[in-house]
């Protein structure tokens, strides 16, 4: 029998998927879009997991003998039982076709834990489309900050930037602050001749997260570009990074033990926010170890079949 291991990220922008075979030598991978049923429709979220999957497997030579003991799945927006059950009802009929034994669904925070850090004492700092921020200790507690979506938390994410874009841009634009460098970004992004515009490209129809999130980069130009306005917002999210770590940290007494804390997310990644957060959590805490993973989260996940399967 031929064994093959299946492991997704799933997030609020993209699902990244990887088949791998019993040494755990990654033979497949599939993109698809978000699979977060939070932040897209039920059929979006069905459809771009098994298609993510299909393209992982195309490389599975055509066998009878062929089976796929597990897939684990880490899936952004998994904050609550009853959205586990939802989501695990969803996603795991969606895949009924490819006969997989064993489906294990986790917040996507517990892979991008386990792709960053063995150490048992380990935070997880996760700013993307979407924030969070994870940690486990050496007495097998666990804490978590933020996690339940843009309405309530993300702050420090890309889409709380993505919305002070906006806003900043209309303030610029009527007088109540400063001229920014956002104003016309906002304008050259949307095609308006002016932000008295503006009102029906985020209205008409109502601006997703994803697309909100999408704004973030316009910071980053205008931050290049010297703009005091688009400093601001960034140390303000700088500033409710450093938040959501610390209280996870003095939630499981860690101030003073050794431990790690992984970054994952394209806006921790900026080189600003990784240069800022990082110097102050140095600051902060002596015997911290930052980890920035070079490879996917998804590596986690797998990381978790594979010991699955040796269990």
């Amino acid at each position: 029998m031929n064994k093959y291991y299946l492991a997704v990220d799933g997030g609020g922008t993209k699902t990244d998927a990887i088949c791998a075979d019993a040494n755990g030598a990654v033979i497949g991978r599939g993109l698809a879009g978000p699979t977060n049923i939070t932040t897209t429709s039920v059929g979006a979220a069905s459809f771009n997991l098994v298609e993510a999957v299909r393209q992982a497997i195309e490389n599975v030579p055509a066998s009878k003998e062929n089976e796929f003991p597990v897939l684990v799945m880490g899936l952004a927006g998994l904050d609550c039982e009853s959205e586990y059950e939802e989501a695990y009802k969803i996603l795991s009929e969606s895949l009924y076709h490819y006969n997989i034994k064993k489906f294990i669904l986790i917040n996507d925070s517990l892979i991008a834990l386990e792709n960053g850090s063995n150490n048992p004492n380990a935070v997880i700092l996760i700013a993307g489309t979407g924030s969070n921020c994870f940690g486990r200790n050496e007495n097998g507690e666990t804490a978590k900050t933020s996690g339940m979506d843009f309405l309530l938390t993300d702050q420090g994410s890309g889409y709380a930037i993505g919305r002070r874009v906006l806003r900043e841009a209309v303030k610029s634009y009527d007088g109540r602050s400063d001229k920014s460098l956002l104003e016309n970004l906002v304008t050259e992004y949307f095609k308006i001749s002016s932000i008295s515009e503006l009102k029906k490209e985020v209205y008409n129809p109502l601006l997703s997260k994803i697309e909100i999130a999408n704004l973030a980069y316009l910071c980053s130009m205008a931050h290049a570009g010297g703009d005091r306005v688009a400093t601001d917002i960034f140390e303000k999210t700088v500033n409710e990074i450093v938040v959501m770590v610390s209280t996870v940290v003095d939630k499981l007494n860690l101030n003073s033990k050794p431990f790690d804390c992984v970054f994952s997310g394209s806006i921790i990644m900026l080189p600003y926010m990784q240069e800022k957060v990082s110097w102050l959590l140095k600051e902060k805490y002596e015997n911290i170890n930052l980890i920035f993973p070079r490879e996917s989260p998804v590596l986690g996940a797998l990381k978790i079949a594979l010991k699955e399967f040796t269990q």
